[in-house]
């Protein structure tokens, strides 16, 4: 009877060593997210349904490039477009950003580069077995032939909607 116990103690312990290896918490995350929001879009033709966006603005402190980002919300997993952010402090055209974008490739991305995460629907991508169920609102990336890390999002600010002629 003892050696059934230790064994049962035994299998508990390798079966948690396990699961806390499939994901790298934000400890040592190379993703610092500055800010997230959201803003919905509406829709100039009368019927049509507004679309809310996410938007997050972050700084890459990785050696590595990110390979691939992923936003886990409330409405299910969700592919990322990269894009380098620049600060427009003093601007003197009325926009309602406070970054301009470019396009980037993943591996123009160095260590100390501003970047938004624009999460984009319609993609079929399962996700992995290593990202724990009960995630949400958390941003999952790779970089370098890591495994998946991951960085929390506590806080996203609503911007004011953007109307549509």
């Amino acid at each position: 009877m003892k050696h059934f116990f230790v064994f049962l103690f035994f299998m508990l312990a390798v079966t948690l060593n396990v699961e806390s290896k499939g994901v790298k918490k934000k400890g040592n995350s190379t993703l610092r997210v500055l800010e997230a929001y959201s803003q919905r879009i509406l829709p100039g033709i009368p019927g049509a349904q507004p679309k809310t966006d996410f938007h997050f603005i972050v700084i890459w402190e990785g050696k590595k490039y990110p390979e691939t980002v992923f936003w886990r919300g409330e409405n299910g997993w969700l592919t990322c477009n990269l894009y380098k952010a620049h600060w427009m402090g003093n601007r003197t055209i009325n926009v309602p950003r406070d970054y301009r974008f470019d396009p980037v490739t993943n591996d123009a991305i160095h260590k100390g580069d501003t970047l938004e995460l624009r999460p984009v629907t319609g993609g079929k991508f399962p996700v992995p077995p290593e990202i724990p169920k009960d995630a949400k609102n958390t941003l999952f990336y790779k970089s370098g032939g890591s495994g998946w890390m991951l960085s929390p999002v506590k806080n996203i600010t609503r911007k004011p909607d953007i109307p549509l002629p």
